[in-house]
């Protein structure tokens, strides 16, 4: 898409339960007044009530009130005044109530009317209060309103209704509308945080985005990099309450921008109590309570991004080392108290406390963080951490793949020199990071044997079980034990969440362990439910990494239970998010995985592209993913139409799989080159493997519908929709073949069912069914009554619907069977 248009009017977003308030009074003539914050979105929805009551008949007026006109007697009514002189303002008053009087179904609705000149508001108050007349009046809050309008709701003739700020789902839907669904969430979930449910600010933010090109399209996908830009146009839009605020409170707003959220202990260090009161009075600042202590934020996100985009390097310097100081001198004993005294004495730019900025370092390490954290830790090692600082140095280096053994591996590929490195006895974190490598190396007897020996070690520091648990829980599943891993994994996940402070992502870590296993076994439903969950904890913290690494495990998920939709969509912006950071070698495997789903939609074409970029000689593969990459081509040749040669490389990756020590993979694979019109040659080895797919493939080989249908509910139960879909529609049409047309059409209603949710996948299995389109439950039941005889008004009758829903759902069955009336759809139904 080209770059959204931010001047249209957005759609009414997550105001449906105000606007059906605010029309119930306008039908009971009760009048409203709607108070909010600027920008909250009150113009749009009296807008909107404005339209709906002209449309139901109403004679309905609009009233704009401005800052200008409020100098000028009736200027905001003028359009409402009788012509004519008249004698005096009761006379004039009087006029106008009887024009309303004489209207169909009066309204007016009156826009910022706090803005409204005394004249004006008197007329207002007076169609409100002495004439038939619906009213709805908006007002911006923190503003003086004229006694007449402030009259209507203390004296009880108007009911007063707080806009609220729109909920993060709304500001979801503006954004999925603005950039059709092509921006990514963590850049959602960033905005939804900044513009604070104001949607005026959100739309200025957006367009200083665009301006400043903080956001900009990478990899087919929006994307916000960066800080909020002060350009003119957003920063004018928080100027009026920030530059009335006055020297002292500005000063306290700077000090909390440079550090919310702030512990009030240190900001009391800082600035004056008096300053502090009055911020909090005029709404600038708020102070809450988190567990015992007490904390000082600004009121809206948005003011802190354009305070500190505004200061002086200089003044940025001064406070951060402020901060810095102020926090060190605390007792420190918020779990984060050394990272953010770190980042501040990075900010200040001189020589900090070495113990402090190490302490940060590993803290920014643990929150994949490595720009940060190498930052901190160089800033450690020049102000005196010695070698301590440079150990940790050392370590973030070969996280991000630089230095040390992980380069040998991560960069180079040569394990064996990994295992010196890495492998000194006694060694728990280095031991457990090895039983990573080797996982990730695919030799996961090794992986299995060498983690669980540190799993054994009581003493074993929290970093190390957690790798330990990651690399021996996936080697675990991998192999097929199932037990072995589940075990693994609440082990891992028990340590991680008790050393949380230690460890703040062992949890994801040992949770992409234990997903690889999951998916290794097909046990799908409860890899997607995993994987969505650990997605949204990570997006919540805005983790870029971990979301891109969550994105691209979802995105696999997806894809292997045959939901192309969100399974392209979530590669896509795995390889957006991951663009700068691939240490573990996702990209790779992210683009043939896209690839692969692309061919199950149905584009070869673009699917083979996609695999050239991913076999490129500047990505390489992990051994643990080149089977999963075998499989995409062999899915990629079939959407191109070459099924011998798909067939082939299927075989080609089971036989990988089995080299690499993956039976669980080497399963998948088989059943693949089953699916794709080999299971004579491959359903043996499936039996001996023992895999849940040995039926299937027997049943294919065989030409049995029994087998076939019996694995399409055992396949739907696992979470395996497309695989479901192809058992039990291949299972139908061999019974049809077999003249059970009864058992035949119940099987491949079951069967249209699972392939609607698919969203529209293409296999051979499906097209050669019988199916042919996939027909919603709905379509299936009004084709088949068709086909029995009945007409579009006997099926109207029987069914609840009406002829035309009737024919429209034929329509479609037509359509998608290819047929051109009721006898060719009977042919298709029964060939």
């Amino acid at each position: 898409m080209t770059r959204p248009v931010l001047g249209q009017e957005w759609t009414l977003a997550g105001r449906g339960g105000q606007l059906e308030t605010v029309l119930a009074a306008a039908a009971r003539g009760e009048c409203m007044v709607l108070s909010g914050a600027a920008g909250i979105g009150k113009t749009r929805l009296a807008r909107e009530v404005w339209t709906r009551l002209r449309a139901a008949g109403h004679t309905a007026e609009w009233v704009t009130a401005t800052r200008a006109g409020s100098a000028i007697p009736f200027g905001a009514v003028s359009h409402l005044l009788p012509e004519g002189g008249q004698a005096d303002r009761l006379a004039l008053l009087r006029r106008v109530a009887a024009q309303f009087e004489r209207a169909e179904r009066p309204a007016i609705v009156v826009d910022d009317a706090h803005l409204l000149d005394d004249a004006s508001a008197t007329v207002v108050h007076h169609l409100s209060t002495r004439s038939p007349a619906f009213a709805l009046l908006t007002i911006r809050d923190g503003e003086h309103c004229p006694d007449a309008i402030t009259a209507l709701w203390k004296e009880g003739q108007a009911t007063r209704v707080t806009v609220p700020k729109l909920p993060g789902s709304a500001i979801d839907s503006l954004l999925a509308e603005t950039f059709e669904q092509q921006l990514d969430a963590v850049s959602r979930q960033r905005l939804s945080r900044v513009s604070g449910g104001n949607p005026l600010l959100l739309r200025e933010i957006l367009q200083a985005g665009f301006d400043s090109g903080t956001l900009r399209r990478r990899r087919g996908r929006w994307r916000w990099t960066g800080s909020v830009p002060a350009t003119a146009r957003l920063g004018e839009v928080v100027a009026d309450r920030l530059n009335a605020a006055g020297d002292a409170i500005a000063g306290v707003l700077e000090v909390i921008a440079c550090g919310e959220p702030l512990a009030m202990t240190v900001l009391e260090g800082l600035a004056s109590t008096e300053a502090i009161t009055a911020a909090e009075r005029q709404g600038l600042a708020v102070i809450d309570h988190s567990g015992n202590r007490v904390l000082a934020r600004l009121s809206h996100p948005l003011h802190g991004e354009v305070i500190r985009s505004t200061m002086t390097r200089s003044r940025t310097r001064h406070l951060a080392g402020k901060l810095a100081a102020a926090t060190i001198s605390s007792p420190m004993r918020r779990r984060d108290d050394a990272l953010r005294a770190g980042v501040w004495q990075l900010m200040a730019g001189h020589a900090g406390n070495a113990e402090i900025l190490l302490t940060a370092a590993k803290q920014a390490m643990d929150r994949f963080d490595l720009d940060l954290a190498e930052r901190l830790a160089r800033a450690s090692r020049d102000s005196g951490g010695g070698w301590r600082a440079e150990n940790v140095l050392a370590q973030i280096l070969s996280h991000a793949g630089q230095a040390n053994s992980d380069i040998l591996y991560w960069g180079e590929g040569k394990e064996r020199a990994s295992e010196e490195i890495s492998g000194a006895p006694g060694r728990r974190a280095a031991e457990g990071n090895r039983s990573f490598i080797l996982m990730f190396d695919s030799r996961c007897a090794d992986a299995l044997k060498v983690g669980e020996s540190v799993l054994a070690t009581p003493d074993a520091e929290p970093q190390a079980v957690v790798w330990a648990a990651t690399g021996a829980g996936a080697a675990a599943g991998l192999l097929g034990d199932t037990a072995r891993a589940s075990a693994i994994y609440r082990l891992g996940l028990d340590v991680a969440t008790v050393h949380q402070a230690e460890v703040p992502w062992g949890a994801t870590q040992v949770g992409c362990g234990r997903l690889m296993g999951l998916l290794a076994n097909a046990r799908l439903s409860e890899a997607r439910e995993l994987a969505e969950r650990e997605y949204k904890a990570a997006l919540r913290d805005e983790a870029e990494n971990v979301v891109g690494a969550w994105a691209g495990f979802l995105g696999a998920t997806a894809k292997a239970q045959g939901d192309v939709r969100v399974a392209a969509s979530s590669l896509r912006e795995s390889l957006s998010l991951l663009k700068e950071y691939d240490a573990f070698r996702l990209a790779a495997p992210c683009l043939a995985s896209l690839a692969g789903a692309l061919a199950l939609s149905g584009d070869g074409r673009l699917a083979a592209r996609l695999l050239d970029r991913a076999h490129s000689p500047e990505r390489q593969a992990s051994r643990l993913f080149q089977p999963w990459m075998e499989l995409d081509k062999a899915w990629t040749l079939a959407a191109l139409g070459n099924r011998s040669a798909a067939a082939s490389t299927a075989r080609a990756a089971a036989d990988l799989a089995r080299d690499f020590g993956q039976p669980t993979v080497e399963g998948w694979a088989l059943y693949d080159a089953a699916r794709l019109g080999d299971a004579p040659s491959v359903h043996a080895r499936l039996t001996a493997l023992g895999s849940l797919f040995a039926p299937a493939a027997r049943g294919l080989a065989a030409k049995d519908p029994e087998p076939l249908e019996q694995a399409a509910w055992i396949f739907a139960d696992r979470g395996l929709l497309l695989h479901a879909a192809e058992a039990a529609a291949t299972a139908g049409a061999l019974y049809r073949s077999d003249g059970k047309r009864t058992l035949a059409n119940v099987v491949l209603e079951r069967a249209a069912v699972l392939a609607q949710r698919c969203h529209g996948a293409h296999t051979p299995l499906l097209d050669a069914s019988g199916l042919r389109a996939v027909l919603t439950r709905r379509e299936h039941e009004v084709a088949a009554l068709a086909v029995a005889g009945l007409s579009s008004r006997r099926i109207a009758e029987q069914l609840g619907l009406s002829v035309r829903t009737v024919d429209n759902y034929l329509g479609r069955a037509y359509a998608k069977f290819g047929v051109r009336g009721r006898a060719e759809l009977s042919r298709a139904f029964h060939p």
